[in-house]
């Protein structure tokens, strides 16, 4: 049984449920933000149509602020998170949030880690007291480290290690894509690295990265902004203040060689490749990025696509195949650099480099021609419609929002870009391929074979530079 937990039982101000809500738009109410005297930021979206509410801390760090040495390290410490904090001991979080209806995870990514729960409205305040306490004073003991290190070592064996393809495209592609730390290193790092992390390295991690002013709490679904700041001042309004660490950015300039990186597993059936590309910055609302990724919905997914055309269907050379963003898991999900990536997994005997070699031919043609316009315009149609649909659980949706503001400033674009992304045409498709297809060839194969040792800095294998220009 677990020891009492100082929770409140009651929730003051109810909110009523009403229709309307969320309903593949933005709030009708639009985004509320307020900020409390610790810097913490706050953003609301109310959505009455379910009682239903998702609370997420969002923390502006993530793999590429990790310290060399220390790959990981950002993903060990978001574990270390749930083991208990000041007035709730270990365990008991989950407990509590599963005994109200609720469900919860962390997730890190290279620039933010996100701490989200999903519970039924009356759940609102359990879920601001847990993530304060735990902002607060987690229990970042020997014990828990051990524990942890212990569990960090199995995921990475279960996804990375002993999975001959999940290295593709990441951890494997960054290191080819970049030479600098915070961005070609393996967010994943190593089992036996990580065991040497102290106590006294979670706590300075802790004191730089945790603060209130290094967070956002983003509150999505029936809940009131009044309500949402009240609790939020409660909960959250007596934990110091501190300065903001710097923002990790850029990554120097962009190189010009070709690039490839070959790692050999004994349990790989198939070749696999994964290419990248450099992504136009996120940030500019009314950058290039958005048209990228149109460009690889035209070039790469759906049946009908130009490569699944070629090389899947006419010269059967990839059993399939298919493109995203390559750091952040989502559009807009890290800042600048950004990476899209082609992932193939190729028929016995084929040569990936000849894939990669009709991946820049098709590139190319689209830069001349650019797409036909009724085509762009249905893929358009097809990826706002995803990309709504993906947002109406409140547990992305909630990450999501609290990716866009944090990163960029600009949780609107959340509604705002399949709007933007209906908007674009075949000429900004083609700008596009051109960026595309001007940039050096970066790729990395898995193949069958003998494993070699990993590392900390990046998954080895042999590099190949090979010349200059693509």
């Amino acid at each position: 049984m677990l020891p009492p937990v100082p929770v409140p039982v009651s929730v003051p101000g109810s909110v009523a449920v009403r229709p309307g809500g969320f309903r593949g738009s933005a709030p009708a109410g639009g985004l509320h933000r307020a900020r409390l005297g610790n810097g913490l930021r706050i953003l609301v979206a109310a959505d009455h149509s379910a009682p239903v509410v998702s609370v997420a801390v969002v923390y502006d760090v993530g793999n590429r602020s990790e310290p060399e040495g220390r790959e990981g390290f950002a993903h060990l410490f978001e574990h270390m998170m749930f083991q208990g904090s000041e007035n709730v001991p270990k365990l008991a979080h989950a407990k509590l949030v599963n005994a109200a209806g609720g469900s919860f995870n962390g997730v890190t990514w290279p620039d933010h880690t996100s701490y989200y729960q999903v519970l039924p409205s009356g759940g609102l305040e359990l879920a601001l007291y847990l993530e304060a306490d735990r902002m607060r004073a987690p229990r970042l003991t020997e014990e828990n480290l051990a524990n942890q290190v212990a569990v960090v070592g199995q995921e990475i064996r279960r996804k990375v290690v002993d999975n001959p393809y999940g290295g593709l495209p990441h951890p494997h592609l960054q290191a080819v894509m970049f030479d600098d730390f915070a961005n070609a290193h393996d967010g994943w790092g190593a089992a036996d690295r990580l065991a040497t992390v102290t106590v006294a390295e979670c706590e300075a991690f802790f004191a730089e990265y945790y603060s209130p002013a290094n967070a956002l709490l983003v509150v999505c679904g029936d809940a009131t902004p009044a309500l949402v700041e009240d609790l939020a001042e409660r909960h959250f309004g007596a934990i110091p203040a501190s300065p903001a660490p710097p923002t990790v950015r850029g990554c120097g300039p962009r190189l010009p060689e070709d690039r490839h990186r070959d790692h050999p597993h004994p349990a790989a059936v198939l070749r696999a490749m994964a290419a990248g590309w450099r992504l136009p910055d996120p940030a500019p609302r009314d950058g290039a990025y958005p048209a990228a990724l149109l460009l690889a919905e035209v070039l790469a997914n759906g049946t009908d696509s130009v490569l699944q055309e070629r090389l899947v269907h006419r010269d059967a050379v990839a059993q399939q195949l298919s493109m995203r963003t390559g750091l952040g898991g989502a559009p807009f999900e890290c800042r600048d650099p950004d990476v899209l990536s082609l992932v193939m997994f190729l028929h016995p005997g084929a040569d990936p480099r000849s894939a990669l070699d009709a991946g820049y031919e098709e590139l190319a043609h689209l830069a001349h021609r650019g797409p036909a316009p009724e085509s762009l315009a249905r893929r358009a149609a097809t990826w706002a419609t995803s990309w709504l649909r993906a947002l109406d659980p409140l547990g992305l949706r909630v990450q999501r929002l609290g990716a866009f503001e944090l990163l960029h400033g600009d949780a609107e674009l959340v509604w705002d870009l399949p709007v933007r992304i209906r908007a674009i045409g075949p000429a900004e498709v083609a700008d596009a391929a051109a960026a595309l297809a001007a940039q050096p060839r970066r790729w990395v194969t898995v193949t069958p074979g003998a494993a070699e040792p990993a590392t900390g800095a990046g998954r080895a294998g042999r590099l190949d530079r090979e010349g200059v220009g693509a």
